[in-house]
């Protein structure tokens, strides 16, 4: 793979990585923003009857807080490979990322069918799932023979 084409797919994957923090941040700091209204309705529909009771909201806004700050986090230590020893082509940041999205897609997104939470797995873990794997297929070959 030639450099430029290389440094466009690890822009991008840093560029989402710092995307990411800052959703986490809005979701642990404005669970409330109109952002996320559809999720909220999906969530009061699910298991709400349609409605969010003041108690149901309070541990929205409190599990939003867990959820936020632990994606901010992931893509903070994410945002740290990408910029060095991914661009460097070191093999082992290639696997770091590909490895920690393989399970937080498999883990989160089965807890959410698991839990009729099929909303959750469209709105929230496609995207960044997407987002993710399309410049790791497309780098993939630049670690084969790269430092290990």
């Amino acid at each position: 793979m030639n450099q430029p084409t290389f440094l466009f797919w690890q822009r991008w994957l840093l560029a989402v990585s710092v995307l990411q923090i800052f959703v986490g941040l809005l979701i642990a700091l404005a669970p409330d923003s109109v952002l996320f209204a559809a999720h909220t309705r999906a969530l009061a529909a699910t298991w709400f009857d349609g409605g969010l009771t003041d108690d149901a909201t309070a541990l929205r806004r409190f599990f939003f807080g867990i959820i936020g700050g632990t994606i901010a986090g992931y893509f903070l230590l994410q945002t740290l490979i990408v910029w060095i020893p991914f661009r460097r082509r070191e093999r082992w940041a290639w696997h770091a990322v590909l490895w920690a999205l393989l399970l937080w897609f498999t883990v989160d997104s089965t807890m959410s069918v698991r839990h009729g939470a099929l909303f959750n797995v469209w709105m929230i873990n496609i995207w960044p799932a997407v987002l993710t794997a399309v410049p790791l297929a497309m780098t993939r070959r630049a670690f084969a023979r790269g430092p290990s």
